[in-house]
């Protein structure tokens, strides 16, 4: 229980003013989470009236803690978002200590954090397990006594929930960082099998989010017809339905001194307005693999997730390979869509999203295969122009080893097929260039 005086303290010193945040999102996509969180209602501008943004991962932004617990609530995008407590100089472990110890961490933090990552780069200070050693003993020192061992409530503190600090030293300068997330976003808190290499929720959302702006009309059809477990089926159903990303799931900022349960309720109760996790609304989902494993994992996946027991089904997975599908079925399908008022479901854009494997992931021949994904999309979207239909697609493919005589040749073979895809012949396409799992990769979004 927080005494009056330091709940007085939290409501004028951290509830009360705005601060500094910072989003850690896949590398590629940090205009996408500035939309999104724009989307989301956050007014957050620089000096020069613009969103801080930065092309490295992250998005810094200034405001009140409350807009913040909102991001992490509400956030497909977003891996992380952090809480600016302070910076200053250091040269030396005395510097790092003492200036650390003026920092009011009664604030900050209900118990010591259970990690301290630290990362150093053109500093004096150069030994990160050093520096957050002398950190965790600096900040233990300095907590009140009734906080160094915080007891019952301590003992409910969820573990997979850790409190974390992340903790940079850049040529001296020591920047700290509060996480208010925990465990990664990316995690949506319910039991989930994967398949081989699967990808982040974060970004299939991302993907999602920029394919939709792409497509011609105001609602898509999503085609995720190399489904593997169901992600982007999965994050598509969330936003048809509205679903809080975090929904199942707990979050750090819930054992800080700061957090009140009632602002929280309000804020996770109330929809932001118009908020569906994309720019357009999803009117259908199909969603198939060639693998029955897959398809009972997605099975499996949707039954352990809140879109259980909603009906219609908004995502039941076919047993099917994707060559098989044909202009003529995508375009039927789009003319039927999940919401029982829609007036006009024929207007629904197809969007296909594709994670397809790829050689270093997968023993087998990638570059053919992404030599018949772009061919393979070419007809399509040549089909679907005859029957009056434009096709969006979103697909990730690895970047080509240029190196003389690799064959390893997917994104050339891709775009060869496809050109398309590439915003060298199409205006309207777009490649983000990201990475996942240790790979570089590139994400190409167009309407084609």
């Amino acid at each position: 229980m927080l005494s009056t005086a330091l709940e007085k303290r939290i409501k004028r010193q951290i509830i009360g003013k705005p601060h500094r945040f910072l989003a850690i999102v896949p590398l590629g996509f940090e205009q996408t989470l500035v939309q999104e969180l724009l989307g989301l209602g956050l007014d957050f501008v620089d000096d020069e009236g613009k969103p801080h943004a930065a092309s490295d991962g992250k998005v810094e932004f200034t405001v009140k803690i409350t807009e913040a617990w909102k991001a992490v609530a509400y956030s497909r995008i977003a891996n992380r978002i952090l809480m600016h407590v302070d910076d200053f100089k250091a040269e030396n472990f005395r510097d790092l200590e003492k200036k650390a110890a003026e920092i009011p961490w009664e604030l900050y933090l209900a118990a010591p954090p259970d990690q301290i990552h630290v990362t150093c780069k053109h500093s004096r200070l150069y030994h990160s397990d050093a520096v957050a050693e002398r950190l965790q003993k600096t900040i233990g020192g300095s907590l009140p006594l009734a906080q160094r061992h915080p007891g019952e409530g301590r003992e409910q503190h969820s573990l997979s929930e850790p409190l974390l600090l992340h903790v940079t030293l850049i040529d001296d300068r020591c920047t700290i960082w509060l996480d208010l997330s925990g465990e990664e976003l990316y995690k949506r808190g319910h039991e989930r099998f994967v398949n081989d290499a699967p990808l982040k929720e974060t970004i299939a959302a991302a993907m999602l989010f920029e394919a939709s702006g792409v497509a011609p009309s105001k609602e898509i059809a999503v085609f995720d017809l190399m489904a593997g477990s169901g992600t982007f089926s999965l994050e598509a159903a969330y936003m048809a339905n509205g679903l809080i990303p975090g929904k199942c799931r707990d979050f750090a900022l819930k054992h800080q001194p700061a957090f009140k349960e009632a602002t929280w309720n309000f804020i996770t109760r109330n929809v932001v307005d118009g908020d569906n996790g994309a720019k357009q609304s999803i009117a259908k989902i199909i969603t198939s693999d060639i693998s029955p494993k897959a398809v009972e994992i997605i099975k499996h996946n949707v039954e352990c997730s809140p879109l259980a027991g909603i009906e219609p089904a908004l995502v039941s997975p076919l047993l099917r390979d994707f060559f098989d599908y044909t202009a003529q079925e995508i375009a039927n399908a789009c003319q039927a869509g999940i919401h029982s008022d829609n007036s006009n479901p024929s207007e629904a854009s197809p969007v296909i999203v594709l994670n397809p494997p790829y050689g270093k992931r997968l023993d087998f021949d990638a570059p053919k295969l992404y030599t018949r994904l772009g061919r393979r999309l070419a007809e399509l979207a040549h089909a679907l122009q005859a029957l009056g239909q434009s096709l969006t697609v979103a697909i990730l493919a690895p970047k080509d080893d240029n190196r003389p005589g690799s064959a390893y040749t997917c994104t050339a073979n891709l775009l060869r097929e496809c050109p398309g895809l590439s915003p060298e012949h199409n205006p309207a396409a777009k490649c983000i260039a990201t990475s996942h799992g240790g790979f570089s990769l590139n994400v190409f979004i167009a309407k084609i």
